[in-house]
């Protein structure tokens, strides 16, 4: 059968499962977008989005809580641009997300890109931020980038890709078969003779600690089991949160919280399974892990890169955990007096505002998508998750306005779960227009704002820093209850949280519409600033 280019690009995105696409048409990407609402029909549901940012952040978190690919599509150059900021949070923290960009005519790649419409080398600009990036300059091309990119977005560690499509492309006849789907490929089977070497290493030690990664959350079962066997507490990096259920006895939540700092001042080996190492989770790499250290990763070339290891075993995680579990034998815990002290400790300081109403209201599937702010840095550590794919938090890129975008993802993707974006009045200014977005499509998430009139976190850290002197981080704000119901969402402004947020944040949940509550909280700026975990000099937060 012949098609064009472009019918031959959304068959192959439907036959690879794509459901939905976040973006904006625009002259180089106008033939994808006919072929999208001819070819896609009901398959492909499309999204219109305010700003290319949000079409990667949107992306971001459709496929942060269902584990299949986000897809954004806008024009190349400024539409590329804009959106590269969602692409770079996906590099960092390892989410399959898919930039789907048009582009002038092939015949035109010899010109100066500087001189062309929408100008922008995009190969050299998304290569530094992608796992894989490509051009079809000829429509039989595009089956092969397709299986290409998907087979990197579907990895055992995935991250980003970026593809490009001429005009002409597009709109060229062709006979080539779409791929099949592309199935998610595992890393390969761990060495049995690393592992028994691992093994007897853990059996001659006596607190062993475990500290787990994003890539652990495919397999939560084996490091539960492993953990319990060991009875050894689990420490996690940022993109690890949730793959050992915090109410768990064993968890001990963020490897920068006092749990784990604790924890790594007892114990005589550390297990760790699918982290990378980031500068976050290890403080610039000024974290000492208790040595002997174990490594278990998926790719063999993260084995001692960032710290040197003991022992490291490439290879599936849940086959690498399983069969560490069946070579060490059980051990009784000689954590139980510790932890309980630690958490007896912990559990008594005066609870954050906002944080235990919205646990407390959220069933256990309910998905919460935090932003850069004040009360949001604390949710590593003050807000339990049960399973990784209900927290949503731009972890390592840390861009700011990630959350409501990615909570509008997130919501498409899981329409029968509340989504609950929480956020500060910085980080949600940022993305505000995407209110035009929910309400046009019925997307029912609530939205919290803590608003402060200042980007609190940067003037605590400048008031610190610098004997007091702060530059240009008050805010002038909106009236933010005005503002969304001007875009038709309903809103309410919650004056006194300890009294009233929980019972509006119900109200809101059953909402059958986009609503949004605004919690002031301007004259309490220097309480908010000494929240900030990072800039604390208490242990406890």
């Amino acid at each position: 059968m012949t098609v064009t280019g472009g019918d031959l690009l959304i068959e192959c995105l439907v036959a690879q499962g794509v459901r939905a696409v976040f973006g904006m048409p625009g002259t180089q990407n106008l033939h994808i977008y006919d072929s999208l609402k001819r070819v896609g029909g009901d398959a492909i549901e499309h999204y219109l989005v305010r700003h290319e940012y949000a079409a990667t952040a949107m992306a971001d978190g459709y496929a942060r809580v269902t584990g299949e690919i986000g897809v954004a599509l806008t024009v190349p150059g400024p539409g590329a641009s804009n959106a590269s900021t969602g692409l770079l949070q996906a590099f960092t923290d390892c989410v399959p997300v898919l930039l789907i960009t048009g582009q002038s005519e092939s015949r035109h790649y010899s010109r100066d890109p500087g001189k062309m419409f929408h100008g922008l080398d995009q190969m050299r600009f998304f290569e530094p931020i992608t796992k894989y990036c490509a051009i079809a300059r000829e429509a039989q091309e595009i089956p092969r980038i397709i299986e290409e990119a998907f087979g990197v977005l579907r990895g055992p560690r995935p991250g980003p890709a970026m593809l490009e499509f001429p005009q002409d492309a597009m709109t060229t006849s062709v006979t080539v078969a779409v791929p099949r789907r592309v199935q998610p490929s595992r890393a390969p089977d761990p060495d049995d003779g690393d592992l028994r070497v691992a093994a007897e290493l853990i059996e001659g030690v006596r607190r062993p600690l475990l500290f787990a990664g994003g890539a652990a959350a495919g397999a939560a079962d084996e490091l539960r089991a492993l953990a319990e066997k060991l009875g050894a507490p689990v420490m996690v990096s940022r993109r690890g949160k949730g793959v050992l259920r915090e109410d768990h006895p064993l968890a001990l939540c963020d490897v920068r919280g006092y749990l784990a700092r604790e924890a790594m001042a007892e114990a005589d080996c550390t297990i760790a399974v699918g982290c990378r190492f980031t500068s976050i989770d290890t403080g610039y790499w000024s974290c000492e892990f208790p040595r002997p250290l174990v490594q278990l990763d998926p790719e063999p070339n993260e084995i001692g890169r960032e710290y040197p290891c003991d022992v490291g075993v490439a290879g599936d995680l849940a086959q690498s955990l399983a069969g560490l579990h069946a070579l060490v034998s059980e051990q009784p815990s000689r954590w139980t007096t510790k932890l309980q002290a630690w958490r007896e400790r912990f559990e008594s300081q005066p609870p954050l505002p906002l944080l235990p109403e919205i646990r407390r209201v959220l069933p256990e599937e309910g998905i919460v998508a935090v932003d850069v702010h004040g009360i949001g840095y604390s949710t590593f550590a003050e807000y339990p998750v049960y399973d990784p794919t209900t927290f949503i938090y731009p972890c390592i890129g840390v861009s700011l306005g990630h959350a409501f975008p990615a909570a509008l993802g997130a919501k498409i993707a899981c329409p029968e779960r509340p989504v609950v974006c929480f956020s500060g009045d910085g980080g949600f200014l940022m993305g505000s227009y995407e209110l035009a977005t929910a309400v046009r499509y019925g997307i029912n998430i609530v939205t919290v704002v803590v608003v402060d009139d200042a980007l609190s976190a940067i003037k605590g850290a400048q008031r610190k820093q610098f004997a007091g002197r702060t530059i240009d981080t008050e805010l002038h704000n909106p009236d933010f209850v005005a503002l969304a119901r001007s875009f038709g969402v309903e809103a309410e402004r919650v004056d006194d949280p300890e009294l009233d947020f929980e019972q509006v944040l119900r109200r809101a949940l059953a909402a059958e519409r986009p609503t949004f509550i605004e919690v002031p909280m301007w004259q309490r700026q220097e309480e908010v600033m000494d929240w900030v975990s990072w800039l604390r000099d208490d242990p406890l937060r």
